[in-house]
């Protein structure tokens, strides 16, 4: 367990810690005095703040004016919650590397178990603790489990079995390998929804995620959280790349960069093969959007 580093900006820290933030000033200081409180303390917390508008950038040059770990960088327009959380990977300097929400609450040995977690399992891309679901005032609703403990041998095998128990992308606040992320297309262009759960399906192929036995996130569920209606496109495509564009044959374009993904990691080819068989049979399962957007795209040329 240690402090605060001496000189952040030419020690390099062991944790990278990035917070994504837009119009966040209801639960922010209670979040980044979250990420302060860790008992493993030798981290930088880089702020990437999305050109709000209400008082967001008063608390982040606050906090940041009274602990050195703190960087805080303010985009000049709204990037998008894609490119923003891209963003803060492209300024991580650490070994390990987590975003952090600006609305949930950490336990404060999040980062020590983690830590240890990643350790004890070299083969582990990501490791996490269990969730507890809060409300706008703190309050527990309940406990979430993610079941996100993969750690099959194969990437095929991982990869399967993440989309049979994915719910919740809990597990993406926990700690992993920089390094690991790097290697992924991170949360993209913006232009496909859920891009958290594909982030988290391309990290998946390069290791295993290992869970923590005990309470360390808590994740805050409210109005206007990104998360409170994932089925309303004109809401979530503004949050992902600022714009009022809607998806363009978002399922048909997803497998098809999963295949793109497969066939760059490095496993052999018989991997590969069973990673393409794979998706195949989940664009199969999927068919009846995939001709949906097909016939949408259609209509539209045809205009």
């Amino acid at each position: 367990m240690t402090g605060p580093t001496s000189n952040p900006n030419t020690a390099v820290p062991l944790i990278s810690v990035g917070m994504p933030v837009y119009n966040g000033e209801d639960y922010l200081a209670g979040s980044l005095q979250s990420v302060l409180d860790q008992t493993e303390g030798d981290f930088e917390l880089i702020i990437a703040d999305n050109a709000s508008s209400d008082g967001t950038e008063a608390i982040c040059r606050d906090f940041a004016d009274r602990d050195p770990r703190i960087r805080y960088v303010r985009n000049a327009s709204n990037i998008g919650a894609a490119g923003n959380y891209n963003k803060l990977l492209d300024l991580a300097r650490a070994e390990f590397f987590r975003w952090s929400n600006a609305d949930d609450l950490l336990a404060p040995g999040l980062h020590e178990r983690c830590l240890a977690a990643l350790r004890a399992h070299p083969e582990a891309v990501l490791a996490y603790g269990k969730t507890v679901i809060i409300d706008g005032d703190d309050k527990k609703l309940r406990d979430y489990d993610d079941n996100l403990a993969i750690d099959d041998a194969t990437p095929s095998a991982r990869f399967s079995r993440y989309f049979e128990q994915v719910g919740l992308t809990n597990a993406i606040y926990g700690l992993m390998r920089t390094a690991a992320v790097r290697r992924t297309h991170v949360f993209g262009d913006g232009s496909l929804p859920a891009a958290d759960t594909a982030f988290m399906a391309e990290l998946i192929l390069h290791g295993s995620f290992v869970a923590v036995d005990e309470p360390l996130f808590y994740r805050r569920m409210h109005e206007a959280a990104s998360s409170h209606d994932r089925g309303d496109d004109s809401r979530q495509t503004a949050f992902w790349s600022a714009s009022q564009s809607k998806f363009r044959l978002p399922v048909i374009r997803q497998h098809l960069k999963y295949l793109r993904r497969a066939w760059r990691t490095d496993a052999d080819a018989g991997e590969k093969i069973r990673l393409t068989g794979y998706i195949l049979r989940r664009l199969n399962w999927h068919r009846n959007e995939v001709a949906s957007e097909l016939v949408g795209a259609l209509r539209r040329g045809s205009k």
